[in-house]
């Protein structure tokens, strides 16, 4: 057997002394990179609620449930299944709505402790009661659009309602469409029925 060198010698009594060259995490908390990409996480603010990175999550860890009798929107993130892939902070529609953390330890014997939700208020078409999207998305869309948004008039119903300028269905309960029904909330299917009784006579 070989004799230790005069430097491994050194490295062990510095062992014996000072104790193992390692973090003392989990005991204290770690040094972490701000580059470092850790989880990801819903940012309440920048969120319309689109579900769009639902769409794109490989392992179904965010799931988009729409709860019409509450009139609500739930975007849920079960973190046990995020393999970190970052593909719903890449595709997010404002680019606000999830940030890449470097929060990287998520591990909990409680399961309530790794799930995350936020929800928002849902908007019905007014003719068929389908879901269109969510208020936070609609007004996301008046703000993006700017004086654009005037040309569409399901964009310009919900401002109204919002700004207390219109009464909701007001004057609207007859059956099948009628011009006034052009001035209503209306998801796509609906509004290409109206137009097209509108401009060919069918409906």
């Amino acid at each position: 057997m070989k004799k230790p060198k005069i430097r491994e010698l050194g490295e062990a009594i510095k062992a014996l002394v000072k104790g193992p060259y390692t973090t003392k995490y989990p005991f204290k908390p770690p040094i972490i990179f701000e580059e470092y990409k850790g989880f990801p996480r819903f940012q309440d603010d920048g969120c319309v609620r689109c579900g769009g990175c639902a769409e794109v999550c490989p392992t179904h860890t965010i799931e988009r449930r729409d709860f019409p009798k509450e009139g609500k929107r739930v975007m849920f993130r079960d973190w046990g299944n995020c393999i970190v892939c970052g593909q719903c902070a890449l595709y997010c529609l404002t680019q606000k709505g999830i940030v890449m953390t470097n929060e990287f330890d998520r591990s909990t014997l409680n399961k309530k402790e790794i799930n995350e939700s936020i929800e928002d208020e849902l908007v019905f078409c007014e003719a068929c009661g389908d879901i269109i999207t969510t208020k936070k998305h609609m007004n996301w869309l008046i703000d993006r659009l700017g004086e654009l948004a005037y040309s569409n008039p399901t964009l310009i119903m919900f401002k109204n309602y919002e700004l207390g300028l219109a009464e909701k269905d007001a004057g609207k309960n007859h059956e099948g469409f009628w011009r006034e029904d052009h001035m209503r909330i209306l998801c796509p299917n609906c509004r290409r029925n109206l137009v097209g009784k509108e401009d060919w006579g069918e409906q």
